[in-house]
């Protein structure tokens, strides 16, 4: 039974290959051209019919023919706009995975957050966009401007394998993400700030600051006793 499993998987994935180059080289991917060329196909197999068992064949089952013409093309607009939701809903999440987070002991108080920006970062924790951007206002010793710092040790605690070894395109998207995502009292993020304040952090791991920092970031989160 395994085997029978493995070879029908691979051979469905060789026609779904074989569909998809088919759709995207022929019908260039357009979702109004494949219900077109699906609807097509329906006349043809149709008129093939026709000529196999005769034309009236056709024309007393042409009642047949009719509800199952419509019911096909409902079914494919239906699965159009099912299709197309999809994208929607992806251009809702983010592409981090977040460690599994027990809400209910999460510490808001601890970085100052209002219901609305609580909101919005149950949202980050669910792997979704957040709506409007939440005020970070965790501060430096100046008191002046929010902390990068204590940012990037939340996240690296939040996200699966941390922020630590982030390069390239993926640390880019996690600054993108930031600067979506936040507000560091009440002003944008920069990206070059981001990126000064991120190398610098990486170096400082070891000092007692940054321990105490991610100590009080456990205590927020609720995995981590006073």
């Amino acid at each position: 039974m395994e085997k029978f499993i493995l070879e029908s998987g691979k051979a469905l994935a060789r026609l779904r290959t074989g569909i998809n180059d088919f759709i995207e080289d022929k019908i260039e991917g357009n979702v109004t051209n494949v219900i077109l060329f699906i609807l097509a196909f329906y006349i043809f197999f149709v008129t093939s019919f026709s000529l196999i068992f005769g034309i009236q064949t056709i024309i007393d089952g042409y009642g047949y023919f009719l509800v199952l013409f419509i019911i096909l093309a409902i079914v494919l607009v239906w699965l159009a706009i099912f299709y197309e939701s999809d994208k929607h809903l992806e251009t809702d999440r983010h592409n981090f995975k977040v460690q599994p987070i027990d809400k209910y002991r999460i510490r808001f108080e601890y970085i100052n957050l209002d219901k609305d920006s609580q909101e919005q970062f149950l949202r980050l924790l669910k792997g979704r966009r957040v709506q409007q951007k939440i005020n970070f206002t965790v501060g430096n010793k100046s008191k002046d401007s929010a902390n990068h710092r204590v940012l990037f040790v939340l996240f690296d605690e939040l996200l699966v394998g941390g922020i630590q070894d982030l390069s390239g395109d993926r640390k880019q998207d996690f600054f993108q993400l930031l600067m979506t995502s936040f507000l560091m009292n009440l002003e944008p993020m920069k990206e070059n700030t981001l990126k000064t304040s991120f190398s610098a952090w990486k170096n400082d791991q070891e000092k007692d600051n940054s321990r105490n920092q991610r100590k009080f970031i456990r205590q927020m989160l609720g995995v981590e006793r006073n």
